[in-house]
């Protein structure tokens, strides 16, 4: 049996984490000055981990939505990614993320990768800001611009992140994570969803 319950990571989105508030980074207003949402345009990369509750059926054969599912299976998640901001706070990122049951559990590894697209808002004067995205089997990048060309809506979600070292460190959050029924993934069958990234800029080549 091979499921399909790493469904990707965004923002993150990424993608990012589906519980909480925005975090607080130490010094994020003392160093973050002059930070703008134009000014976090650029490329970076990511890395996080979190956890996520997956729900199965009482054969453990396909995933119902958790509010009627009798075998809820928590597993362990990493993800590294890299995205592209654009001067209007608009991202596209590509993300791959391996899971692993907690232990005690007999279910298998796995592997995805999705891709994330969406928007973020900024306040200069706190250093943070909020978005929302969208999670995708297949599609593509061209910088911050999402080609969906062949892509399935997987999820939807929202996160909170806090900007430091000038712009070029981010740290994600995400407040809320909904999967979608498609080919790849089932309304609800996903709860519990935590996961903290940080982003650092890719410096240019001279």
């Amino acid at each position: 049996m091979k499921l399909r319950i790493a469904t990707g990571l965004g923002l993150l989105l990424f993608l990012t984490t589906m519980i909480g508030g925005p975090v607080r980074v130490s010094n994020a207003q003392d160093d973050g000055g002059g930070v703008t949402l134009a000014s976090l345009a650029g490329k970076f990369s990511q890395r996080g981990s979190g956890f996520f509750t997956v729900c199965l059926n009482a054969g453990f054969t396909a995933l119902p939505d958790c509010a009627t599912a009798p075998h809820p299976v928590p597993f362990n998640i990493t993800g590294i990614a890299h995205f592209t901001r654009d001067a209007a706070g608009n991202f596209c990122t590509i993300g791959t993320s391996t899971s692993a049951p907690v232990a005690g559990s007999t279910f298998p590894a796995g592997a995805d990768t999705a891709t994330d697209v969406g928007t973020t808002s900024f306040d200069a004067t706190t250093g943070s800001g909020t978005g929302s995205f969208s999670e995708y089997h297949g599609g593509s990048c061209n910088g911050a611009v999402f080609d969906s060309t062949g892509a399935t809506l997987t999820a939807t979600g929202a996160f909170s992140f806090d900007v430091s070292d000038s712009g070029n460190r981010i740290e994600f959050l995400g407040t809320s994570y909904n999967t979608a029924n498609s080919a790849f993934s089932v309304a609800g069958s996903i709860q519990g969803f935590v996961f903290s990234e940080t982003a650092i800029r890719q410096r240019t080549q001279n």
